[in-house]
């Protein structure tokens, strides 16, 4: 079907088969509901950093930064300077206040200092926000998995049944350290398979001509900033964009409170949060650098440009694209299965931080 073959469906379904015997094997360890929704409060701060990185990181961000890279240009990744000021005011602000209380919900805070009646508009709040965004990106990818996999959009319920299953599976069985230790495994695919599409284009190019040297035609114009609401991105735009995101996710949103609760004090959960920071920059760095990596190779071949895209209005299909087309058997299961990952790493921490703000 399409450009994979049976090995690269055997990868996926061996990926699959992985993560729900890791849940199957942590749930043999389950004892109570503490265990099962933080972990104790003693798991490894640099895994937790992790996760919450992958947690975060759906497959709608791992196409479209390589789209947004060759489509608009490398702008938007200045986003990546606001980081370090995230990290201050999350870091040394906001998590020794939390830390200081030892809750599974974010939210019993709310309750303890404003009422119930608050308490409960953030549960209903935050169940809108979360079960919204599972369902969009499921949608998402089974949309991108299509172009891999070269079929129409009748088989959308197959890819999202299969997704959905498989991560609400292990999730309940395992609790939140399966959740934690799937994550890892999905961030080293998901790294790994930026990685090897560089390796594959440097490859073809025979080193790194690749690189873009000059701004490219069908990039846009992104200035410093700009009064002009037409303007798509700015330089200062994205920045704020990204540290209102980034403070309010971790300050306000159970999927981010319930790691954190799951490390011993505020320093390890600073330690967790500093690991989710520079994961945070070199997986974007890389995936920008896929980005300018496939502009130049389909402007260098434009006979492999379906006849049906363009490298600028449809350049987020051109990853899936290249994925499923211009990859060696077996490395396209890998990347794949990368693509599973993205979308079962968001998928498995909501249901498990859903579970844990309706059960408190």
């Amino acid at each position: 079907m399409g450009g994979l073959t049976w090995i690269d469906w055997v990868i996926v379904a061996i990926y699959c088969s992985s993560t729900l015997a890791l849940g199957w094997y942590f749930s043999r360890r389950q004892n109570d509901t503490q265990e099962y929704f933080t972990g104790s409060g003693s798991m490894n701060s640099v895994l937790v950093g992790v996760s919450l990185f992958a947690t975060l990181l759906s497959t709608i961000s791992y196409l479209s930064m390589p789209g947004e890279v060759l489509g608009k240009g490398p702008v938007y990744m200045t986003n990546l300077l606001a980081l370090p000021f995230v990290f201050v005011v999350v870091g040394y602000v906001l998590l020794p206040v939390y830390m200081r209380y030892r809750v599974t919900s974010a939210y019993e805070l709310l309750e303890t200092r404003l009422g119930l009646s608050v308490c409960m508009l953030g549960v209903v709040m935050f169940l809108s926000l979360r079960l919204v965004w599972m369902s969009l990106l499921v949608y998402l990818t089974a949309k991108a998995l299509t172009v891999m996999i070269d079929v129409d959009e009748d088989w959308f319920p197959a890819i999202v049944l299969i997704t959905g299953l498989v991560s609400v599976t292990y999730a309940s069985l395992g609790g939140l350290r399966a959740v934690v230790i799937t994550d890892l495994l999905q961030t080293i695919l998901l790294f790994s398979g930026a990685i090897l599409v560089i390796v594959m284009v440097t490859v073809d190019f025979g080193g790194f001509g690749w690189f873009p040297t000059e701004w490219q035609d069908n990039w846009d114009t992104q200035p410093l900033f700009s009064f002009d609401p037409s303007t798509r991105v700015t330089v200062l735009g994205a920045m704020l964009t990204v540290f209102v995101w980034q403070v309010c996710t971790a300050g306000g949103d159970q999927v981010s409170v319930q790691r954190f609760m799951s490390t011993k004090d505020a320093a390890a959960a600073r330690r967790s949060f500093a690991t989710q920071m520079i994961v945070s920059i070199f997986v974007p760095i890389t995936l920008c650098l896929v980005g300018f990596a496939l502009l130049a190779f389909f402007q260098v071949h434009p006979e492999f440009v379906p006849a049906h895209m363009d490298l600028k209005t449809d350049a987020d299909k051109i990853f899936p694209h290249f994925i499923a087309f211009h990859l060696p058997v077996g490395v396209s299961g890998l990347v794949v299965s990368a693509m599973f990952a993205a979308a079962m790493s968001s998928i498995d921490s909501g249901v498990n931080s859903i579970t844990a703000v309706v059960m408190t």
